[in-house]
């Protein structure tokens, strides 16, 4: 099993380009899972529900345990002995450091014991689509907002920043350029895939 995760803050596209990469891959007769975080288990779903509700009102420290627990889950699930050759992963834990690490201002270290401590496996390949704050929100300005998206620029533009460091920093984290058209992004998608797993 091969993992890919996909990152990037609001209105990059990755719904979009996770959709290509799955159609692309089962083309050329692969076995392919997709699923999200938070999410993609009934344990899950009903913590994404909470943790995107904007009746929920609840510290940093319990936004960040949630997703964990979401997570423990996920993997537990979906991950250990999948039987595919790809699993896609709609955000993982890169996701908590810039989110919770880089936007809400948490512990990096502590994120990177709840990693450790719950065992993830680290990604073959994690796509950071990169794209300006502003831009990203105008492409779903007829979107309602829910609880994360409504934490303000200036939290995102720290979840892009801290996306950034990760892309400089950690070896599978690979950044695209979300500005371009989507089928530029797709063919850049593809060609990082490719040469990556040396499909």
């Amino acid at each position: 099993m091969k993992l890919i995760t996909f990152e990037g803050v609001e209105g990059v596209g990755k719904s979009t380009q996770i959709a290509l990469v799955k159609a692309w891959l089962e083309d050329q007769n692969f076995t392919v899972k997709l699923i999200r975080e938070p999410g993609s288990t009934k344990f899950g779903e009903q913590i994404r529900d909470l943790l995107l509700s904007n009746e929920s009102n609840f510290s940093y420290q319990t936004e960040l345990l949630l997703m964990f627990s979401a997570r423990a889950e996920m993997i537990k699930i979906h991950l250990t002995n999948a039987a595919e050759d790809f699993v896609l992963c709609d955000r993982y834990y890169h996701a908590s450091i810039a989110y919770q690490g880089y936007g809400r201002g948490l512990s990096l270290n502590f994120i990177d014991e709840l990693i450790a401590g719950i065992k993830c496996p680290t990604p073959d390949l994690t796509i950071l689509y990169d794209l300006d704050v502003k831009q990203g929100f105008q492409r779903k300005a007829n979107d309602t907002k829910d609880r994360i998206e409504s934490s303000g620029l200036e939290f995102f533009e720290r979840v892009r920043s801290g996306y950034v460091h990760l892309s400089q920093t950690l070896q599978e984290v690979h950044l695209i350029d979300a500005s371009d058209s989507e089928e530029e992004i797709h063919n850049k998608t593809m060609a990082q895939i490719t040469s990556t797993l040396s499909l």
